[in-house]
Formats: structure tokens, sequence, C-alpha cells
């Protein structure tokens, strides 16, 4: 018989199949690791320096290592996985080492560094060394 082919048939047709695959075997563990991650960074620039925001979900914050060196900012950890079963059929969550190195301008005071985690989220704070600014001498008469 016939059968009119649509956008919706063809999914349903697809979803159908997917889910008889997905029923049908459980998903091999070496199908869904995931070894290589790093956090996701923003950057925000102000008169005052640099803020750096890293998420490290699922991270002790005493874990990471951050170094400001020749103006080179290194985010280093590590996620350690949280179980070493077998018993997944799907995993998303990435685990293991990562490193994110970011070149900042020659205007950082690197003794001024600070860092804090708040839910899951490190900010680190890098403030600029303060401009020279001429000084106004008096021209005294005599």
């Amino acid at each position: 018989m016939y059968q009119l082919l649509t956008p919706f048939n063809v999914l349903n047709e697809f979803n159908r199949g997917f889910g008889r695959l997905y029923n049908e075997r459980p998903l091999d563990r070496q199908e869904t690791d995931v070894t290589d991650w790093v956090p996701q960074v923003d950057i925000k620039e102000n008169d005052s320096g640099y803020s750096v925001l890293a998420d490290i979900p699922g991270i002790n914050p005493s874990d990471v290592e951050i170094t400001l060196h020749n103006n080179v900012l290194t985010i280093r950890g590590e996620r350690n996985e949280v179980s070493e079963s077998n018993e997944f059929r799907h995993r998303e969550r990435t685990y293991g080492s990562f490193v994110r190195q970011f070149n900042l301008p020659d205007s950082v005071d690197e003794n001024g560094v600070k860092a804090q985690a708040n839910n899951g989220v490190i900010e680190i704070s890098v403030p600029r060394i303060p401009e020279a600014r001429p000084r106004a001498i008096t021209v005294e008469g005599i």
C-alpha cells in the first residue's frame, strides 16, 4: 500500500528505529566515554583589571592550581570519576585533568591576584598595576 511521506512520518520512523536499537542492546561503555574536557571560561575587563570566571563543578577548589607567571594565567586541575562502574548505559559528564592558559597584558599586578570559589565557579581577580601619573611640581619664586 502507498504510504504518504511527511517530515513527521520520517521523524516518527527514525524515533521508532532508534528506540528499537536502544532497547535491543545496551550501549557499550567505550562508545560513550569522554575523557578530555576543559572548563568553560569567561573573562571580563574593567578599569581596575580582569575577572576570570571558570566553571569547575564537581571539583574541590583546593584541587585547582592557579598560577600567573610572565603574564600567563594558568588554571590546572582534575575532575575525578565518581564511579568506575560499568552500569552506565549513557554518559555525557566528562572527567580527567585540564589546563587552561591565557595571555594577559603587561599591565597586570602579579602580586595582587586573588581567587575565590562559589557554587562550582572560580573567580580569579587580576588587578592592573596603577598607572604612573605625572606629578605636578610647583615652581616657586625667588
